[in-house]
């Protein structure tokens, strides 16, 4: 399956988790910012996105990651600023599915997307767990956000096991 790569407008419609200028401990010797600083800048996002769907609240449950995937269309220079827009995508009772954006704002374009699927897991049994009910709630509002801005599974190349495929033209 390959990957529907927006338009940066529809990206910036996605609730922006931050925007930062690049600092200079993000060159590497290429002289642009080092790809573990995207993964970083992503990461960043998942934990504020997380947290704001009830994962710090509800103890004893968290977001393991299960696959990643990432892309990248530009580079970023120090000193240029960034933002990060995260949006879900789909879920299971246990699984979530979603797609981050790095936006180079300097520049006006996309630099990269990082799609993931991450499971419940119960902290004390370290095994996959059924979403607590406050946070499938959530997640399905972010969803049906998400699916109303015009994004859906077919922007990522990743799959939720046991959830049909939609339909594709």
């Amino acid at each position: 399956m390959k990957a529907v790569e927006p338009e940066l407008s529809e990206v910036l419609a996605v609730r922006t988790a931050f925007t930062r200028l690049v600092p200079p401990e993000f060159e590497d010797r290429n002289q642009h910012m080092n790809v573990m600083r995207y993964f970083q800048l992503h990461g960043e996002a998942m934990w504020q996105l997380h947290h704001r769907l009830g994962f710090g609240e509800i103890s004893g449950f968290g977001l393991f990651a299960s696959e990643q995937h990432l892309t990248y269309y530009r580079e970023v220079l120090v000193g240029q600023e960034v933002s990060v827009h995260l949006c879900y995508l789909g879920r299971t009772d246990k699984a979530v599915h979603g797609i981050s954006y790095l936006v180079n704002r300097t520049a006006g374009e996309i630099a990269n997307s990082f799609e993931f699927l991450s499971v419940n897991v119960d902290l004390a049994t370290r095994r996959p767990a059924a979403l607590p009910d406050p946070v499938a709630r959530r997640l399905d509002e972010s969803i049906a956000r998400t699916r109303a801005l015009g994004f859906g599974p077919e922007h990522g190349v990743l799959e939720l096991r046991g959830v049909a495929a939609p339909a594709r033209d």
